[in-house]
């Protein structure tokens, strides 16, 4: 009989999620009913405006917790929090712009460029080359996000809005590889507190110097920066902490799962979520599946 405990045991294991995992996967949770807020918030004030507002809501938010005492950040920690706000930034600014022009289906289309582009960075900045089980699962992942967007190629016109979009898209992915080459021996508070007023230092700075709207006197976006702010703040430090153990190609799996959370909480509002978009949510909940097995198994 102990024999067969011994036996039994790796199975039970196998099947055990990881923390970081489920903090990574809640986050899209998260991630996915922001989609509406954000492009709503935009009739009212400008998108550098409304990042720079929400990210500096969610910085005091970080500072008014953690209370960090200016000394006791490191190096690392202030050269990664400004190089990653730099492509956060970059990432968010531009794809709120896109949002003004390009519908949201599109934008979905174009945003999930970032899956195929996070194993390319990778191995061209740091020559790390992905195992074939994980190209699998981003092909997966990428083709379950065109059926979820519900957009194909021959939709969509290249203009203005659709490159602001793309060049969002690949900030995404110099996040996600940044964020986890060089989270590890760091306090993920403080690196979330750098990157967050890095974003809304520039985005505010941005917004004054092309002369667009900062503030509303309109309710619904100033409860949306308010809400977003420490919704943002909350994911900030749960990602710089969850990254420092799941690898940049893995997370981007995972990350994968925000539209399908976006296309149920948009049915769930009335938006159409049909027969090809469910296949397309199987196939990314396929593919990070996948990943977790294979990491499960993993020696």
């Amino acid at each position: 009989m102990a024999a067969m405990s011994e036996r039994a045991e790796p199975a039970t294991r196998s099947i055990r999620l990881p923390s970081p995992v489920v903090v990574l996967v809640m986050m899209t949770t998260l991630w996915g009913g922001t989609f509406l807020i954000t492009r709503t918030s935009l009739h009212f004030i400008g998108p550098f405006a409304f990042v720079g507002l929400r990210f500096g809501i969610a910085a005091l938010a970080v500072a008014l917790v953690t209370r960090p005492h200016p000394a006791s950040f490191q190096r690392r920690e202030m050269v990664g929090g400004l190089v990653i706000g730099v492509v956060l930034f970059l990432g968010y600014g531009l794809q709120a712009m896109g949002l003004q022009t390009v519908a949201s289906g599109e934008s979905a289309f174009l945003t999930a460029l970032y899956v195929p582009m996070v194993p390319v960075l990778e191995f061209l900045m740091f020559r790390r080359r992905p195992v074939p089980v994980a190209l699998a699962g981003l092909a997966l992942a990428f083709a379950g996000l065109v059926l979820v967007s519900g957009v194909t190629p021959a939709d969509m016109t290249i203009g203005s809005g659709e490159w602001l979009t793309l060049a969002g898209a690949l900030g995404a992915a110099f996040e996600i590889v940044l964020i986890s080459r060089t989270s590890t021996h760091t306090d993920p508070r403080r690196m979330a507190l750098v990157q967050l007023v890095t974003v809304c230092v520039l985005s505010l700075g941005t917004e004054i110097v092309r002369g667009g709207r900062i503030f509303s006197d309109a309710w619904f976006p100033i409860l949306a920066v308010l809400g977003m702010g420490l919704v943002t703040a909350l994911i900030m430090v749960a990602q710089n902490w969850a990254q420092r153990t799941v690898p940049a190609n893995r997370a981007t799996l995972i990350y994968a799962l925000e539209p399908v959370w976006a296309g149920l909480i948009g049915a769930a509002f009335g938006e159409v979520f049909g027969g090809t978009q469910i296949l397309g949510g199987a196939m990314i909940v396929a593919s990070v599946v996948l990943s977790q097995w294979r990491a499960g198994r993993a020696p």
